[in-house]
């Protein structure tokens, strides 16, 4: 019975002179995302949201298609399927009463008319409508303060609206407005979560994933392609760099106190993974860190990692525990694949007892005791790049 798709915004309207450039990066990518439905097609805005329409019905197989790619499309606040009629009350009750058919409980009508030379108000068009879905659904009640189903009405010269019930988007800012980050990405919980909220604020993700493949089993490979699909479904294609680090590791397991093994391979991987950032264009490299959550994660050993690169270190979990990081991975959709049991390169040659108040004096002192330079271009040259699609 919808024949419309409209998706509202709400930040995109506070950027002022960029605006336009904000609205036009989304509606590509909702563009993008709904081209396996070719029937809906972009047919302008209405008050502010962007609108989609068909010429006839959509189907229920193309109702599912369009409500999983919408919601998963960074910048929209809610959307909701609708039927155009014509801008006559009697039309938009009829359309109304229609779209309510099989609706239990409560709702109340809402009606924004843009068209003020319609004859009456928004207040007696929510009315009007409000009866003629009494009359034509006796499993409703009308409840104005907290329903369980809002019908929405908006009026306009050209045709009216008529909805049932907005749905959540993902809100945040369209991807590709906020320029390229470098992700490093483990197998764990933490950094597809990182990724995706980076993700979230308009930036395009480049994932990293350092592995120890053949001295652990390829587990983690697979993992981190897995991962990388996933977030793939939220900003579409995405750049996925297999770093081997093993020889780093077992030159620094040889060579180097054992207990500033850890915060030599992350300086390490940050070096890496800021050197294949500089070749993607990205502006900062992103980590799953957060404070406290492992022996790496101390207040000292964040800042003596972080002091390896110039380039800028984002860490968007810093401040969350356990239960905040693994409910947004269930929302991402990376938790039940990040749970699976898998042999990564932190595993490997690991130390009995951990620093956790390292400094940047004691890193340089053990680096010296291995070519820095000639592990970072050795792991570059084993790197595998693979493009990811969801």
């Amino acid at each position: 019975m919808f024949n419309t798709l409209i998706v509202h915004t709400n930040e995109l309207i506070l950027k002022g002179g960029n605006r336009s450039f904000f609205e036009r990066k989304l509606n590509d990518n909702l563009s993008r995302v709904l081209s396996g439905v070719p029937s809906l097609q972009l047919t302008g805005s209405h008050g502010g949201a962007v609108v989609f329409s068909a010429e006839n019905d959509l189907s229920a197989d193309d109702l599912h298609k369009v409500r999983a790619a919408v919601s998963r499309v960074f910048g929209v606040a809610a959307f909701m399927f609708a039927r155009r009629c014509r801008s006559d009350l009697g039309e938009i009750q009829a359309t109304a009463a229609e779209l309510s058919m099989g609706l239990r409980g409560t709702f109340k009508v809402s009606t924004r008319r843009r068209d003020k030379k319609f004859p009456i108000g928004s207040m007696e068009i929510s009315a009007e409508v409000g009866g003629s879905v009494l009359d034509a659904n006796a499993e409703l009640k009308v409840d104005v303060h907290d329903p369980e189903h809002v019908i929405e009405v908006s009026v306009d010269r050209r045709g009216s609206y008529v909805s049932i019930d907005r749905e959540a988007g993902p809100g945040g800012l369209p991807t590709g407005t906020s320029g390229r980050v470098t992700c490093l990405l483990s197998g764990g919980i933490d950094s597809p979560a990182a990724a995706w909220k980076l993700m979230r604020r308009g930036c395009e993700v480049v994932m990293v994933h350092f592995h120890s493949y053949p001295y652990v089993g390829a587990e983690s490979l697979e993992k981190a392609e897995r991962l990388a699909r996933v977030l793939a479904g939220w900003q579409g294609k995405t750049r996925l760099h297999l770093v081997p680090l093993a020889d780093v590791q077992r030159e620094i397991a040889a060579k180097c106190d054992e207990s500033m093994r850890v915060v030599l391979y992350r300086r390490m991987m940050l070096r890496i993974a800021e050197r294949i950032a500089g070749r993607e264009g990205a502006k900062a490299l992103v980590t799953g860190d957060a404070v406290g959550q492992v022996a790496s994660q101390t207040l000292d050993n964040l800042a003596t990692v972080s002091e390896a690169v110039t380039m800028p270190v984002f860490r968007p979990l810093i401040g969350d525990d356990k239960e905040d990081i693994t409910r947004l991975a269930r929302r991402v959709g990376s938790y039940e694949i990040s749970i699976e049991p898998h042999g990564d390169c932190c595993s490997l040659f690991m130390p009995k007892k951990p620093a956790t108040h390292s400094s940047v004096d004691r890193a340089l002192r053990e680096e010296r005791n291995f070519n820095v330079e000639d592990g970072v271009e050795r792991a570059l040259v084993g790197t595998e790049l693979k493009e990811i699609t969801s």
